[in-house]
């Protein structure tokens, strides 16, 4: 099979596995959403967003670094993969003990979300360690196996959770199947591995390795921690400051508005490769590929916008009953941050084309301080609504704002500016490319 062939099939492998993670998801999401009510369902996701914001730490930077180090040096990937076990290891016991330590330090979480999290604490270790065996599947551009493990992982989990609601089951019962996804992953990912002829008897910990993807990573860990903290900081403060059944309607409106979030990673991975990353583009023609995609993108994310804003609400009311009916309102607003999403995936590959990666971090801290700072002001005063308004807002300040930290940047507010302008060019150039066709 030619190296293209297998690129193409990898990418195709990728995107089953994240659409699949959509729609799962999505629709179990959401009949635990109705079948648990918006108290419960906030609760839980309450717990979820808490261990999440320490999960992050649990991986200590060790990821595609992996990868890079296998391609590399073939010869190494016993030392790369027994070191990353044992970090991985390490650093999801430590990530759990934080989780733990801290909420009961801090007194934030009752006894009930004490003993959900102390169950969902028992798969962050299951979900951790068979990174490093997806990693080796990815260097060696045959990830089928590995995305069929994840993929039946997924659709087991997602048949226990709708096993909870048709049993009845509560809320220990929900956080004892999502621990058990994570173990399913874990074996199905070693047993991937085993079927192609691998074993784990040369795997060895190796303080030097260790050391150097530690070190190596980082930069990395700090930058996810800041990442993490600002996917979560909506439904914390909310959590806090308004109540259990706030969070279940804002994250029941989520599961609409998030819905098309997969898909700006997908078309950006696709297209750096040939418009962003190759060397001989940088100059005015990286520039003109960063205008057509940035106010394609854009286009992009505008129309499901608008179908949902005004749908939406009507949606969610048939869907989830009168229960959630401020959950429409919060669509309504939180659906805009599409917008800046699809635009930001882009731009985060063009910094990254130009070494300006750093510039990631700090809009990542902007981000934070914005989302944070906007979240305490106006979740007092309109709840769920309150912590949408302040998540778009702090998406677009970020996006906006940090090209004035740094004249090395002001070149990405021609592109904005441009792009503006270009979006309503599209439907004349896409008329252009029909009439060729037919």
């Amino acid at each position: 099979m030619s190296g293209k062939l297998q690129i193409l099939r990898n990418i195709g492998w990728h995107s089953s596995e994240k659409i699949l993670r959509l729609f799962t998801g999505f629709f179990v999401g959401l009949w635990l959403a109705r079948y648990l009510g918006p108290e419960d369902f906030g609760s839980f996701n309450f717990v979820m967003a808490w261990l999440g914001l320490f999960n992050a730490m649990a991986w200590l930077g060790v990821g595609e670094t992996i990868m890079r180090d296998m391609v590399r040096d073939r010869t190494d990937e016993g030392y790369i993969l027994g070191s990353a076990f044992m970090i991985r290891l390490v650093g999801s016991i430590l990530a759990c003990g934080l989780a733990l330590g801290v909420a009961l330090i801090a007194g934030k979480l009752s006894r009930e979300q004490m003993l959900l999290l102390a169950i969902l604490c028992i798969g962050v270790p299951f979900s951790e360690l068979p990174a490093g065996v997806w990693m080796w599947f990815a260097s060696h551009t045959n990830i089928k196996p590995a995305v069929l493990g994840k993929n039946f992982s997924m659709v087991l989990g997602a048949l226990l959770k709708v096993g909870v609601i048709l049993a009845g089951a509560g809320l220990f019962s929900l956080a004892a199947v999502t621990a058990a996804e994570s173990v399913l992953l874990c074996l199905f990912l070693f047993a991937a591995y085993r079927t192609t002829g691998q074993t784990f008897a040369h795997w060895r910990f190796d303080l030097k390795h260790a050391w150097q993807m530690l070190k190596a990573g980082l930069p990395i860990v700090l930058s996810a921690l800041v990442v993490s903290l600002n996917a979560r900081v909506d439904q914390l403060v909310l959590g806090s400051m308004s109540g259990m059944a706030e969070v279940g309607i804002y994250s029941a409106a989520l599961r609409f508005s998030e819905i098309w979030w997969v898909v700006p990673p997908m078309i950006v991975q696709t297209l750096a490769a040939r418009y962003i990353y190759p060397k001989e583009l940088l100059g005015p023609q990286l520039k003109l590929n960063m205008v057509r995609i940035v106010s394609g993108m854009a286009l992009l994310a505008v129309l499901p916008c608008v179908a949902l804003g005004l749908a939406g609400p009507g949606l969610i009311a048939k869907v989830l009953g009168d229960q959630y009916m401020g959950a429409g309102a919060v669509l309504v607003v939180h659906i805009w941050t599409a917008v800046f999403v699809f635009i930001d995936a882009p731009v985060s590959q063009y910094l990254l084309a130009t070494d300006r990666q750093r510039a990631l971090i700090v809009k990542a801290i902007l981000m934070l301080g914005f989302n944070l700072g906007l979240a305490v002001l106006l979740v007092p005063s309109y709840g769920a609504v309150g912590a949408a308004y302040a998540t778009l807002l702090a998406q677009a300040a970020a996006l906006l704002i940090l090209p004035a930290f740094s004249s090395t940047l002001s070149d990405l507010y021609t592109i904005y500016l441009t792009s503006l302008v270009d979006v309503f060019q599209w439907p004349g150039r896409l008329f252009r490319v029909l009439r060729r066709q037919y």
